[in-house]
């Protein structure tokens, strides 16, 4: 019994000395797939924050449909997705509202190289024509990874990566031109193609938008009328309100008849997106 324990201290021992004198294991890093949509909105809360508003959104949710007598795991599930959608819906209004700003950011660098700047300095100069942070993110990530010692195409192709929609093109170009050591006046002509065919797709977006948006109205009126016949039916008629007042009724009928009006409504959308874009 003595051997075994001096030979339990002595391993023991030995274990906290590695465990003292090893390396730090690498941190496996895991990147919130909700940060960059917490950046657009303007909001600097840490994931953690957010995790624990989700959670007491979903814990709400979970009391009053206890006290109303509603499926319980269907509703912790919409308080828990709740904050998210509102959380996209909002950083996808605000990225389409500062894509709008890639055509004047687009003409700044080119009346930029017209005027015998540098494709960095007319960078720049883009970078700072708008005030929205979305807008000037690509631009002043170029900046950024040209300032530490990454060339101006890999900054230009690594922030094409992440702009906006409209934006991506132009960068790309702007790459291929450097990597090809285009002199200023071609870089400058190359802007101005791109700025052209982005100012034909925007007024081609714009007039597709203003025939759709009678679809989209459609969408949200044919969305309004399944409930409001629901409860006009439910009132006028005892047994279907007894139906939807019972178990059967709200821990499956209401759950599964909401749960597919938000999943129409999101097609539909997404689908009417499509055809705009």
């Amino acid at each position: 019994m003595m051997l075994l324990g001096a030979v339990a201290i002595s391993m023991s021992v030995w274990l906290a000395c590695i465990a003292a004198l090893a390396p730090l294991p690498p941190r496996a890093r895991w990147p919130h797939p909700e940060r960059a949509r917490l950046r657009d909105v303007g909001w600097r809360w840490s994931p953690t924050r957010w995790e624990a508003t989700r959670v007491g959104c979903g814990s709400v949710a979970t009391l009053l449909a206890w006290a109303a007598g509603l499926d319980l795991l269907v509703v912790l599930a919409l308080g828990l997705l709740g904050p998210t959608l509102f959380l996209r819906v909002r950083s996808n209004a605000r990225r389409e509202h500062a894509g709008g700003r890639a055509l004047d950011q687009l003409r700044v660098v080119r009346a930029a190289l017209a005027s015998g700047a540098s494709l960095a300095e007319a960078i720049r100069r883009g970078a700072s024509a708008t005030d929205n942070e979305i807008a000037s993110r690509p631009m002043r990530q170029v900046l950024r990874e040209f300032s530490v010692g990454s060339s101006l195409s890999e900054a230009l192709r690594g922030a094409a990566s992440e702009a906006q929609p409209r934006l991506r093109p132009a960068l790309r170009t702007l790459a291929i031109g450097v990597e090809e050591r285009l002199p200023v006046p071609q870089l400058c002509l190359l802007v101005g193609s791109v700025i052209e065919r982005l100012s034909f797709d925007e007024q081609l977006e714009v007039e597709v938008r203003a025939r759709t948006s009678g679809v989209q109205l459609q969408i949200w009126g044919m969305a309004a009328i399944v409930p409001a016949l629901s409860f006009y039916v439910a009132v006028t008629v005892p047994i279907v309100g007894e139906c939807l007042r019972s178990e059967l009724g709200t821990h499956l009928l209401i759950p599964a008849a909401a749960a597919l009006e938000l999943v129409g409504i999101w097609l539909a959308r997404g689908a009417a997106r499509d055809v705009s874009a």
